[in-house]
């Protein structure tokens, strides 16, 4: 198996047939994130630059009340009697 190529097709540009037999759909050059996000059930792979990935996690942190990312579960819930 080769490197993940995050589904941006191969090293050249030129999107020749011969590359995309090589490594696949340019998803990238398509404007679409690589399949494991695309397809991951539960949605948990961000894919993008840092500042729509920290978009993403933001908006699903003030969902769940803005509480940060160990509500509702997390050490002083589990240990709290201990």
């Amino acid at each position: 198996m080769d490197k993940c190529t995050m589904c941006a097709g191969g090293p050249l540009e030129t999107n020749s047939v011969h590359e995309r037999e090589l490594y696949g759909q340019n998803r990238i050059a398509e404007g679409k994130v690589p399949v494991c996000a695309a397809m991951c059930s539960t949605k948990a792979l961000l894919v993008g630059d840092a500042e729509s990935v920290s978009n993403v996690f933001r908006a699903r942190v003030m969902a769940r009340g803005g509480k940060g990312i160990n509500s509702p579960y997390g050490w002083d819930k589990a240990y709290k009697n201990q």
